[in-house]
């Protein structure tokens, strides 16, 4: 039987937090799903819809950590204002929005989509 054996190295629990540490916060342009719900007061479920219509890659099952891009983001707005979505998807798609501005991320007004322009 093999034995695992603790190589702790005892300078290190004293030594100031490296970088290391922050290598699950996302950043600045990225968002976790948790982040993207509140900000519009959204259920799982309806965000769950509006993320497949929009064939943006997500967690298998809950993952509230889950990060999603800037790119993912605006795809996810793109749907949520066209087609059958207008009604549901207007006020989170507002929200999103406003807090891709609020990073930085320049998201243009009309965004076109296979020849149609979204408004």
């Amino acid at each position: 039987m093999r034995r695992a054996y603790r190589t702790d190295n005892r300078d290190d629990a004293y030594s100031e937090p490296d970088a290391k540490s922050d290598e699950n916060q996302p950043a600045a342009s990225e968002w976790t799903k948790r982040e993207l719900l509140a900000v519009c007061q959204l259920s799982a479920k309806t965000f769950d819809m509006f993320r497949k219509a929009a064939r943006v890659k997500g967690p298998s099952h809950g993952g509230l950590s889950h990060v999603f891009s800037a790119a993912d983001v605006i795809a996810i707005i793109v749907k949520c204002e066209g087609g059958s979505f207008t009604e549901r998807g207007g006020p989170p798609a507002q929200a999103w929005r406003k807090l891709l501005a609020d990073a930085g991320v320049r998201v243009p007004e009309q965004i076109k989509l296979r020849g149609r322009r979204l408004e």
